[in-house]
């Protein structure tokens, strides 16, 4: 006959007649509501982007006639900026790498290099942003440069917009940490939840930049 044994809260553990002991349920290890909301979150900004980078394949191989980028309405060859997105990608990337540092001295009690991680990150992602839009002001052509103008502008001001919001949520949990004294190495699932938002709009951008500019 198979007896319960109330071991803590939110853990039971059941033993059988020989003896047996099945594994045990740590229900404190599940996830929590909060970050399950942003991944399906994330989820569904991964078929958006997908619906994008669709429209502009789509363009690519069965629009276009000339090489890729085609020619503008002036009948001149669109140019990008590879070189100086190269740079601004690394920027970016870089920007994953302070948050993941500021959450890792979160987990050691360091409150004041959480800070400084933060603060860093803020300003790599604001410096992305400001040169991204130097970049549309020098391009020398507009979304309605035929179907590679529309499709470029879609995809990297979608982007953007994803950045300035990622931005805006690091704001949010930076006051969270300053001015409420939030988050611990215990409790951190809010600013868990932004950071994963982050390195999700960190890696569209990588994979951006090698689609669009590279090949």
């Amino acid at each position: 006959m198979a007896t319960t044994d109330l071991t803590s809260v939110g853990e039971v553990r059941a033993t059988s007649g020989d003896g047996a002991i099945p594994p045990t349920i740590d229900r404190t290890r599940n996830i929590s509501g909060g970050m399950l909301m942003m991944i399906f979150f994330i989820g569904s900004e991964v078929m958006l982007f997908a619906s994008f980078f669709a429209a502009y394949f789509f363009a690519r191989y069965n629009i276009a006639d000339n090489d890729w980028p085609p020619l503008n309405q002036a009948g001149e060859p669109f140019k990008l900026p590879v070189l100086l997105t190269g740079v601004n990608t690394a920027v970016l990337v870089a920007s994953s790498f302070t948050l993941h540092w500021a959450e890792h001295r979160l987990k050691l009690g360091d409150r004041k290099g959480l800070q400084v991680g933060m603060i860093v990150t803020m300003l790599l992602g604001a410096a992305f942003l400001i040169v991204q839009l130097n970049e549309y002001w020098h391009l020398g052509f507009t979304p309605s440069d035929t179907a590679f103008g529309s499709t470029f502008y879609a995809l990297t001001g979608l982007h953007g917009a994803h950045v300035a919001v990622g931005l805006l949520i690091l704001l949010v949990m930076y006051i969270r940490i300053t001015r409420a004294n939030d988050f611990s190495a215990k409790f951190a699932t809010p600013l868990a939840a932004g950071s994963l938002y982050w390195h999700f709009v960190d890696v569209v951008w990588v994979i951006l930049f090698l689609l669009v500019y590279v090949l």
